[in-house]
């Protein structure tokens, strides 16, 4: 199975509290293993007081989570995650 990872990483604009604006963007392909890593991650994250939430969807491979976003403790970046399986 492939995987594509769409990773874009927001920063707060200064002198605002919730508009982001894009510093980076990547494209990687990651295994299976990779994966289950960003998704079994997210409840740590949020004990840690980070922001996680997921969207979940129908794939070729069943109803897996297709989209992330984390946020860290203070709320100055963001980072948005699509996962593509093919």
């Amino acid at each position: 199975m492939k995987i594509t990872l769409k990773e874009k990483r927001y920063e707060l604009k200064a002198g605002t509290k919730a508009v982001f604006k894009l510093i980076e963007e990547e494209t990687r392909e990651i295994t299976e293993e990779h994966y289950d890593n960003f998704v079994s991650s997210a409840p740590f994250f949020r004990r840690l007081g980070g922001s996680e939430s997921l969207v979940r969807g129908y794939t070729a491979r069943g109803y897996r989570v297709v989209s992330m976003t984390s946020k860290n403790p203070d709320r100055t970046v963001k980072v948005l995650r699509d996962f593509d399986f093919e």
